[in-house]
């Protein structure tokens, strides 16, 4: 399912020594593409990303490009669709890494409709183990399956018999076709 969602940009203030951050979110086949953007209020060495998926399994980090003005962007690419928590951490020249608080990709700004289309509702409700074909609807599908099978097999019978009849020389007259009309009737 390759799409274009483009996500609502909205910018959430981080606390200090970063700014604003924003995301969108473009689908893939297998995953999303995200494209991050945080201002820092600092001259470090690095921004890194950093996300954390579900069952509090860290993501591998993506570093960001500096783009100028405390601007720093990056794209992030994800296996999996879903709304992770993404937090960012500065590398300074000197002295411990500095981590922001985490955040969904809702709160970042990806609109929330583009992890509802990997996953869409089918209507039978979140029970696995309801089959979707029941055995009754099973024997009315193989006899409606047979029935057709029954009628075209008719109907090829039937095909094959007037062909036969008339490689015969059993031609069709119309004293046959039409009831009631004698020879006289039809000369001029």
């Amino acid at each position: 399912m390759t799409g274009f969602l483009l996500a609502l940009v909205l910018l959430l203030p981080l606390s200090a020594p970063f700014g604003e951050a924003s995301a969108t979110a473009t689908s893939l086949d297998d995953g999303l593409r995200l494209e991050v953007s945080v201002e820092v209020n600092a001259s470090p060495v690095a921004v890194v990303v950093r996300g954390v998926g579900a069952g509090a399994s860290e993501l591998p980090p993506v570093a960001l490009a500096d783009r100028g003005d405390g601007r720093w962007e990056g794209i992030v690419e994800l296996r999996v669709v879903e709304n992770i928590l993404l937090g960012f951490e500065i590398i300074p020249t000197q002295g411990p890494a500095t981590l922001s608080e985490l955040h969904t990709l809702t709160e970042l700004g990806v609109d929330s409709a583009i992890f509802l289309l990997d996953n869409p509702d089918t209507g039978f409700g979140d029970d696995a183990d309801r089959p979707l074909v029941t055995p009754e609807g099973a024997r009315w599908g193989w006899l409606g399956l047979a029935a057709g099978a029954a009628a075209l097999t008719l109907i090829a019978f039937w095909t094959i018999g007037t062909v036969r009849s008339r490689d015969n020389g059993d031609e069709l007259s119309v004293e046959d076709d039409e009831p009631g009309l004698e020879s006289e009737d039809l000369v001029d």
